[in-house]
């Protein structure tokens, strides 16, 4: 099941809202329903688990959730029942479809590993079958989230995943032909940035806010483009992760308050803040700066994923540039202490835990600075106090709650990093 009550370990009929699905933030519903696609950071933290302590039983327990899904949630078309947009639902035993029911990823790279070994024909059809369905121009790469054939919001996070899956099937076939339609959806994106910035706007196709600004989502599209460079052997994605990032960094600082900016506006560079808005509604803003404990999805806000595309670059590249924001990254963090309280519901997320954790142990890593994994070990014990209760992981610290969207799989993954002193194996997912 999505969520579960910590206390009882089964889902949390009494909780208020619970039926409706909507909860203090990530409007992913999934009453009385199980979603695989936002439990793949647990997945890979199950196979993990049992690959570290040698006990089998975590990674069977997530080999009989995916075989089950394989044999239940794939539609006529071959796509799967999954994303932002479709759950499983356990009180009819049917896939449910809401908010027009699409298809979509984003912002979790899908384990294709596991699936490809349940079933290698069904994965691949799902991969072949959903990046056509999400093009609406496949000679230029133009692509929507949403699996529609429509021109409608081409968010690069959408982009980069639909790209690196394309480039993980290429691994296991060698059909050229995905390399090269996911190396044009990569530059669709690319394409869209400002000549004179370099800023990548975060949907190429909208009519919206978020066409005139870059976040730092722009590093979580990055991340899988260097991934799509591994994966593929074809380093012009590399390239282009780069340029993304390289923008950001270079307008993205802001010196005074030692943070991010959340947002800038591609034309020239400048910060978008509360007292100077791009016209029009408000919607899934970042604020003023790039917030690590930002729960709200979808707001376009991924300071830790773009800290972890950072070390990435500086791994490959060694440049200067990415030595700095990683340095300015960890020191942000000390600007931002863990919310501890549960105002608004909200607290530390399990996910955003994760993440953070997940940078600091990969910037030791790479860099050889102990400093990193110390605050990393103090940020797990923050996560163990906060979120640890009754056995396990709640998702947040507003409710004794596990619920799927609230990314206990990262937090698990990360911990696994910290104790182990090995990267843990993503199967696909990328992290």
């Amino acid at each position: 099941m999505a969520s579960l009550d910590l206390e009882t370990k089964s889902y949390p009929e009494s909780q208020p809202m619970a039926r409706a699905g909507r909860r203090v933030y990530r409007d992913i519903a999934s009453p009385f329903g199980s979603s695989i696609y936002w439990d793949i950071p647990q997945l890979a933290a199950a196979w993990n688990a049992s690959k570290l302590s040698g006990k089998p039983r975590y990674g069977e327990a997530a080999d009989r959730y995916v075989a089950a899904f394989l044999a239940r949630g794939v539609d006529d078309n071959g796509v799967w029942e999954w994303g932002n947009h479709r759950y499983y639902d356990a009180d009819n035993d049917k896939p449910a479809h809401f908010a027009g029911g699409v298809h979509e990823m984003r912002p979790i790279p899908p384990c294709w590993q596991i699936f490809w070994k349940h079933d290698a024909r069904v994965t691949e059809r799902e991969i072949r079958e959903s990046a056509k369905r999400h093009l609406f121009d496949a000679a230029e790469g133009g692509f929507n989230r949403h699996d529609d054939s429509k021109r409608g919001h081409a968010f690069i996070e959408s982009g980069g995943i639909l790209a690196e899956s394309l480039c993980w099937l290429y691994g296991q076939r060698k059909d050229a032909s995905l390399a090269d339609l996911a190396l044009r959806m990569a530059a669709f994106s690319h394409r869209h940035r400002n000549a004179k910035t370099g800023l990548i706007e975060n949907d190429a196709t909208s009519t919206r806010w978020d066409k005139l600004v870059s976040t730092t989502e722009v590093g979580l599209w990055a991340g899988s483009l260097l991934r799509c460079a591994d994966l593929s052997g074809r380093e012009e994605f590399a390239r282009m992760a780069g340029d993304g990032v390289s923008a950001y960094l270079r307008y993205g600082w802001d010196r005074e308050r030692r943070r991010y900016y959340g947002q800038l506006r591609v034309a020239d560079g400048t910060p978008v803040l509360k007292d100077n808005p791009i016209p029009g509604p408000e919607e899934y803003w970042p604020g003023n700066h790039a917030d690590i404990w930002n729960a709200n999805f979808p707001a376009h806000d991924y300071p830790m994923a773009m800290a972890d595309t950072c070390v990435a670059l500086y791994r490959r590249t060694k440049a200067s540039q990415y030595g700095e924001a990683i340095e300015r990254f960890a020191a942000a963090m000390d600007e931002q202490p863990v919310p501890r309280t549960a105002k608004d519901g909200r607290g530390g997320y399990a996910e955003l835990f994760g993440r953070a954790i997940h940078f600091l142990l990969h910037a030791a890593a790479v860099t050889g600075q102990a400093r990193y994994r110390k605050k990393a070990e103090g940020l797990a014990a923050e996560a163990r106090q906060i979120l640890y209760v009754d056995g396990m992981f709640r998702g947040h610290a507003g409710e004794d709650r596990y619920d799927a969207v609230d990314g206990v799989g990262y937090l698990l993954l990360a911990l696994l990093w910290l104790d182990s002193g090995r990267r843990p194996e993503g199967y696909g997912f990328g992290f």
